[in-house]
């Protein structure tokens, strides 16, 4: 049989984006959930722990231990980090998706995003800890001023005023509310990056308004996580060994719910 020599190949070739997990049905775009969608994430994140509750176990002690490792790295600690950390959440992100098209959880997927997406989700990583540092920063350096004035002119530390004081904690709430859209334009990027291979800026955008759109559904899923987490850390802080890869696992059962076809 003769082909054309200057035909073009015929191989389909399926854009990243719209084909993650082999399956399809990526939206390109969030989708509004019901309010008991949070319910759901926790409910279908404890499908994802049961099906390999050891490994995920490995997985938080890991982290953990990386973690504490990392802080004590004389200067750059806390911003190794906060590079680290997309990096290996990515890969625990590849994990749950094997886990949901019937594969299992290897121990390799901790490290899998490093050969994969390493430069996108460093990126991810450096725009969040910048975009908190400089929240952190604006919030609280009035507060910080005045302390470094009282000290300069003798009056130590001690000498600090209540009312400063009290402009430190107003401070500081100040900055938890302005880190709430940051956190909301990281909560689903490592996801959409390790799978679907959206670039960053992008990626965060998602994220942002995925969240922004099911506000409601995160409030409940908030709510819930505080009881998870108040029960979680009666038994000597023991039931956290469940409690942190459940809700590790509910950033992708959430991504997968906002992000997909039903």
């Amino acid at each position: 049989m003769t082909q054309n020599p200057y035909q073009p190949p015929s191989a389909g070739v399926s854009d990243p984006q719209l084909d993650a997990g082999g399956d399809g049905g990526f939206l390109g775009a969030p989708r509004k959930r019901e309010a008991g969608a949070g319910i759901n994430w926790i409910s279908d994140a404890w499908k994802l722990f049961t099906a390999n509750p050891g490994m995920w176990i490995v997985f938080l002690i890991l982290l953990f231990g990386i973690s504490l490792v990392v802080q004590f790295i004389p200067l750059i600690g806390g911003l190794a980090q906060g590079l680290l950390m997309p990096i290996l959440v990515g890969g625990i992100m590849m994990g749950c998706d094997s886990l949901r098209r019937g594969g299992s959880l290897e121990f390799d997927h901790l490290f899998a995003a490093f050969k994969t997406h390493a430069g996108p989700l460093l990126v991810v990583g450096a725009i969040y800890v910048v975009a908190s540092v400089v929240i952190m920063i604006i919030a609280l350096a009035p507060f910080l001023g005045m302390v470094g004035l009282s000290i300069m002119t003798g009056g130590g530390a001690e000498q600090i005023d209540p009312a400063q004081l009290g402009g430190f904690f107003i401070g500081f709430l100040i900055a938890m509310l302005l880190l709430v859209p940051v956190m909301a334009a990281y909560w689903f990027a490592v996801p959409l990056v390790a799978l679907n291979n959206v670039p960053p800026l992008e990626a965060m955008k998602l994220s942002f308004f995925g969240c922004l759109k099911n506000w409601l559904a995160f409030l409940i899923y908030g709510l819930v996580a505080m009881v998870i987490a108040f029960a979680a850390s009666l038994p000597l802080m023991l039931g956290w060994l469940v409690a942190g890869p459940l809700f590790m696992a509910t950033i992708y059962t959430g991504y997968r719910d906002i992000y997909y076809e039903a």
